[in-house]
């Protein structure tokens, strides 16, 4: 923060030209509107990612080949000589592996990172190069922050272009955190099942700079006889569609609504 800067308060009362203007991921932190407007982006984004992977956009072949592969499985141990039952979207999540386990934990990043900020937790770093805020960026490493503790110590201010906050850093709570802190998993409010599955697509999505490197995934592992598209499809329907429809209704946002998936 430069020190000359007015806060927001004082800029809109002489009606300084940008007085109006936020930082867009600052006003997240206006009010409840605008937050949940954010909440929504990020879920769009969420759903983005998920969108775009083979996983998902191919789930019905996957389906089917894998009740396939069990079913060859089943007679090779009868002495059957009957060929791997092969599909072209097989091979292509084969070639892309690192690729899909990359755009998954992104889309489970973005959603966590929406549901902290609808329950007014900070979803930015928060700066600790600012002497006033030291304290709270060391306990945003183990929980949450809440949205109410940064204003207690400073509010938006005016830096000749836009409103910003000073407390805030141009990066997001890490995503490790989000996982694997306690607090921050119990702020969340997501079952320990689901958890598991997100912190093995966190862990698989390093393989995009460490590719062939074994990484155990106990969440997934449970998914060897049943698609994990279903449960895919079945987290983005439930927690990010019917969620952020229902926000965009009752505010009357201008996004469009947010289609289901289907298996």
């Amino acid at each position: 923060m430069q020190h000359n800067d007015l806060s927001t308060e004082d800029a809109k009362s002489r009606r300084l030209p940008g007085s109006d203007v936020f930082r867009y991921s600052h006003v997240f932190y206006l009010n409840e509107f605008h937050r949940d407007w954010g909440v929504v982006a990020l879920n769009r984004e969420a759903y983005k990612a998920f969108s775009d992977t083979i996983l998902v956009r191919h789930r019905a072949e996957l389906k089917v080949q894998q009740h396939a592969v069990r079913e060859w499985v089943r007679q090779r141990d009868f002495g059957s000589n009957l060929p791997f039952p092969e599909s072209s979207a097989w091979f292509s999540q084969l070639e892309y592996m690192n690729y899909e386990y990359l755009k998954v934990a992104c889309g489970f990043e973005l959603h966590l990172k929406a549901r902290l900020l609808s329950r007014d937790y900070l979803i930015h770093s928060v700066n600790n190069a600012d002497g006033r805020y030291r304290t709270l960026a060391r306990a945003q490493r183990e929980r949450p922050v809440k949205t109410a503790e940064l204003f207690s110590i400073d509010g938006f201010r005016f830096n000749g272009k836009e409103n910003y906050l000073p407390g805030l850093k141009p990066t997001s709570v890490q995503f490790s955190s989000l996982t694997d802190k306690d607090d921050y998993i119990v702020a969340l409010g997501l079952p320990a099942e689901t958890v598991a599955v997100i912190r093995d697509y966190r862990n698989l999505r390093n393989q995009i700079h460490l590719p062939g490197d074994v990484i155990e995934t106990p969440g997934l592992n449970k998914f060897q006889h049943n698609p994990i598209s279903e449960f895919l499809i079945d987290f983005i329907n439930s927690e990010i569609v019917s969620w952020s429809n229902q926000i965009i209704v009752d505010r009357k946002f201008t996004y469009p609504l947010l289609r289901n998936f289907t298996m």
